[in-house]
């Protein structure tokens, strides 16, 4: 599939530019619908139960509206009992978020208004405007990448997640998605607490990530499976070996 590719390459930026502008055109409920049916006995969709809570770090309005993002899916799985937290910093992102959510009334929906990190902040953000799912802090930006003139250079406020969950009043978490590009490893090290009370945890993981990311498996985090985006663990001190 088109997503395996890597993000920056040509044929993968072709074959995005042709799925959004057809994706674009189709309504809302139907490829939410079939998105939903295709996602089901996916991970980490069937892990989303529901009443489930759910904290999705990235929204852009890309995949938003090409009926691709995680944190509606996440929505749509987890139902009106559930409650599903959306940790976006982009100014774009979130009026399009927020519009979305307000339009189709999805209550159980609380948006974040900043960056997850590992701990409260500002930084520099670079965002491209024609493609907001490589928006990223300029912190982890590659410096060998050509395509730096592509993006605008703004400030945002990150914090932690262990700091965001806590003046929501979550402590128990079923499902912990990250879909960032590069901050992997700063935010998991703002989730000491949280870490302790979540179920699963999906993030993004190429080769370097994957190195850093060890220190899931030293806090006792076990692998389920790939998934869409990368890859998910599980905790087994409060889910069990349960997939």
């Amino acid at each position: 599939m088109f997503w395996r590719m890597s993000r920056f390459s040509r044929a993968h930026n072709v074959l995005r530019v042709v799925y959004n502008s057809v994706a674009y055109r189709l309504p809302t409920r139907l490829k939410y619908g079939l998105g939903k049916m295709i996602r089901t006995p996916r991970l980490p969709y069937r892990l989303v139960r529901p009443g489930a809570v759910v904290v999705q770090v990235g929204c852009p309005w890309d995949l938003l509206h090409a009926g691709r993002s995680r944190g509606i899916y996440f929505s749509l799985f987890a139902g009106p009992l559930g409650r599903v937290v959306i940790v976006e910093p982009d100014r774009e992102n979130l009026a399009r978020l927020h519009a979305f959510v307000s339009r189709h009334a999805l209550r159980n929906v609380t948006v974040v208004e900043k960056g997850a990190w590992s701990k409260a902040d500002r930084l520099r953000f670079l965002s491209d405007p024609s493609h907001p799912a490589a928006n990223l802090v300029e912190s982890v930006f590659d410096p060998h990448r050509v395509d730096r003139d592509g993006f605008q250079t703004t400030e945002i406020d990150v914090d932690s997640l262990d700091n965001i969950l806590s003046a929501l009043g979550i402590g128990q978490v079923d499902l912990i998605s990250v879909t960032t590009n590069g901050s992997e490893r700063e935010i998991v090290a703002g989730m000491s607490s949280t870490l302790r009370g979540t179920r699963y945890l999906s993030i993004i993981q190429g080769d370097e990530a994957r190195k850093d990311l060890a220190l899931l498996e030293e806090r006792g985090f076990q692998v389920v499976g790939d998934d869409d985006r990368g890859r998910t663990y599980t905790n087994p001190a409060v889910a069990g070996c349960a997939q």
